[in-house]
């Protein structure tokens, strides 16, 4: 509909804002940018406390909430995992694969739907989409466990609601992950400042 209206196909960029709009409105709590985005609260914090991700507060009697417009979350979104480096993503594939060790190699849209926690039928969608790569095997689709991994990893994969205790542990394991991350940074913009100030 939003294609028609603009003339032409939509760009990636907002197709995502169309997804988040579709889902939480034109703004956004604090705690939608976590689930959206896919990341942790300290990170969340970070990203809003920085400037990174305008916002602006509102009151509903002394309760303080924040609102977050969908297009910056998209934009912080395409900002960040277009800057992620390649080992980080295979950093949290290596975990993912540990968390999914005893699942078979090859996986069928029912395993894959147990795995992730998504609807059956939102796994074929995705398999027709594209974000997911299969093959046909006695009529059926059949899912490598390397390429579901994959996309676990992406951003796109936590768009999705979902409730499956793998999807949980691999949650907690990104956030570790991402906790991690957030610390290297931290402690290299200290050391910068430190060489700067023996420099004076």
């Amino acid at each position: 509909m939003l294609t028609e209206e603009i003339g032409g196909s939509m760009t990636d960029f907002e197709k995502r804002v169309l997804d988040i709009k579709e889902r939480y409105g034109n703004y956004l709590t604090q705690r939608e940018f976590m689930e959206v985005a896919g990341i942790s609260s300290r990170t969340a914090y970070l990203a809003t406390k920085r400037g990174l991700v305008p916002y602006h507060k509102e009151y509903v009697g002394t309760v303080r909430y924040y609102r977050i417009r969908a297009e910056d979350v998209a934009a912080y979104m395409e900002r960040r995992y277009q800057s992620r480096r390649e080992d980080g993503n295979a950093e949290k594939e290596s975990v993912i694969g540990t968390i999914l060790s005893a699942e078979p190699d090859v996986l069928s849209i029912r395993q894959a739907s147990g795995i992730t926690g998504i609807h059956k039928n939102s796994i074929i969608r995705w398999i027709q989409k594209g974000y997911i790569k299969s093959f046909l095997w006695k009529g059926d689709h059949r899912i490598p466990k390397a390429e579901l991994i994959r996309y676990i990893a992406s951003p796109r994969f936590w768009m999705a609601r979902s409730r499956s205790l793998q999807r949980e542990a691999i949650r907690m394991a990104m956030e570790w992950l991402e906790t991690q991350r957030i610390r290297e940074i931290e402690e290299g913009v200290y050391e910068h400042d430190d060489i700067k100030g023996s420099d004076r």
